[in-house]
């Protein structure tokens, strides 16, 4: 009898197990409340923002250039990556600069939770701290691409981008997004080879370059990208940059000047990043986390290919019209070394943020600079047409 008995219980046990394990997909979620039994997967409980397609994340991420300029459809290329990625957990809204906030509110805006996220240049953080300036592009210091995205994902960069913001309470998440190649240096109606050449006009530089030239007698102004073209074309500036051929072409550089001086100096390299708010990073999953940053390393890749291709076919369209390049002379590239060196002697304070950014971008370089050297060979004559 009591084994009888007890062979009935395990019985009903299984039974209840099966029931619990199997029964109209709830488990053991109660169903809400005047649910009446039926309708599949009605009694389910509600997903986790992001954690499903039927309740995904949603972000709003602003760019820093115009619509259809080069770097804005690298940005938009980006959050396309990032989208398809996701599976529709996340799902980010692209818009182009000034579109929702001014460009250099953009920090600020993400701080506040204002934009979930910028696709940004560190240069935009110039009036919190110079030294994030140097994560754009150190005048002086790096001379290509590859040696800059080294030194951000094996030198410390990666680190000090998040170490800067978090010394200001910004309240957000960098990751590196990007990289591109040496800027055009100047563009102007009279060709820009020598120091004398730049003295007695007006030049719209970036802000760390821009510092020296004016701590050496250069009249410099620093104005946003979209007005740079029209301040040239009115006459009130004489000469002027923002970027890489690619870029410059989309911004109409070729429109308001005869000439472009190369190599850039002031920017042998540039980085842009993805600054987002930090509880709107905090809310995503880590796998989604992990999405967002690998996206951002595959940019690196993407904009540093795709860009020498875009360039070159800018600079071809420039001899096509008739843009005359010139080069900064060694005489010039010999003294800009210097007068950078000094700057970051004197201005680069020893305990601040800049001075430790510059230690760490030239102890990489060191590490590099003979290794790299032993690397390079010519190219042969039938490269060049």
């Amino acid at each position: 009898m009591k084994k009888n008995l007890a062979i009935v219980m395990l019985s009903l046990m299984l039974c209840v197990a099966l029931l619990v394990a199997c029964g109209g997909g709830g488990g053991s979620t109660p169903a809400p409340a005047g649910g009446g039994g039926g309708g599949g997967g009605s009694s389910a409980a509600a997903a986790a923002p992001g954690t499903s397609p039927d309740n995904p994340i949603r972000w709003q991420v602003q760019g820093f250039t115009a619509s259809g300029t080069y770097f804005d459809t690298i940005g938009e290329r980006l959050i396309n990556n990032i989208n398809d990625m996701a599976g529709g957990r996340l799902i980010i809204e692209w818009f182009s600069v000034d579109s929702i906030v001014p460009l250099f509110e953009g920090p600020a805006a993400v701080r506040d939770g204002i934009l979930d996220a910028t696709f940004e240049y560190p240069g935009v953080w110039a009036s919190i701290d110079q030294g994030y300036t140097l994560m754009n592009s150190s005048p002086g210091l790096f001379w290509n691409s590859i040696d800059h995205i080294g030194w951000v994902y094996e030198g410390g960069g990666k680190e000090l981008l998040q170490k800067g913001a978090d010394l200001y309470n910004m309240n957000v998440r960098v990751l590196p997004a990007g990289v591109f190649d040496a800027e055009n240096f100047l563009w102007a109606n009279h060709p820009i080879r020598e120091i004398e050449d730049m003295r007695g006009i007006t030049i719209r530089m970036m802000p760390i370059m821009g510092a020296v030239l004016s701590h050496n007698g250069m009249s410099v102004a620093f104005l946003s990208a979209s007005e740079i073209v029209p301040a040239m074309e009115r006459g009130v500036l004489d000469a002027g940059e923002f970027s890489i051929p690619a870029l410059d072409r989309t911004f109409g550089f070729q429109d308001v000047a005869k000439f472009v001086t190369r190599t850039g100096f002031h920017q042998p390299t540039s980085q842009v990043i993805l600054t987002i708010n930090m509880d709107s990073w905090n809310a995503l999953p880590r796998d989604l986390q992990h999405i967002v940053e690998t996206a951002g390393k595959a940019n690196h890749i993407t904009s540093w290919t795709n860009g020498i291709v875009e360039n070159i076919k800018a600079e071809e369209f420039f001899d096509e019209i008739g843009i005359t390049t010139v080069h900064l002379s060694d005489d010039a590239i010999e003294t800009l070394t210097r007068w950078v060196a000094d700057y970051y002697e004197e201005f680069a304070l020893p305990g601040t943020f800049m001075r430790e950014v510059v230690d760490s971008q030239r102890a990489y370089i060191t590490m590099i600079a003979e290794y790299q050297t032993a690397l390079q060979k010519p190219c042969p004559e039938w490269a060049f047409k």
